[in-house]
């Protein structure tokens, strides 16, 4: 995305990274033209990415899956070795 002067010396001067800024962008709540991430929306992308790192772990040690779709529809899936 194209950033402004404006916004890069902004975010500067208030400690705000470029990965936070996507990260509001990611989880925060859309309002016309801007995203808002508070407390609250934080808190539950943590339990969120925490849900999604446990599933992860255990499909890495599985060795991860396949999964076969058609037409938007699940068909099959089997563990990979």
């Amino acid at each position: 995305m194209i950033s402004s002067k404006h916004v890069d010396q902004r975010m500067n001067q208030r400690g705000i990274t470029r990965q936070m800024v996507e990260t509001a962008m990611d989880f925060g709540v859309p309002h016309n033209d801007r995203y808002c991430l508070g407390r609250k929306e934080a808190q539950r992308a943590i339990s969120l990415l925490q849900s999604q790192l446990k599933i992860l772990k255990k499909l890495a040690d599985k060795g991860g899956i396949t999964v076969v779709f058609e037409n938007g529809m699940l068909i099959t899936t089997w563990n990979n070795f």
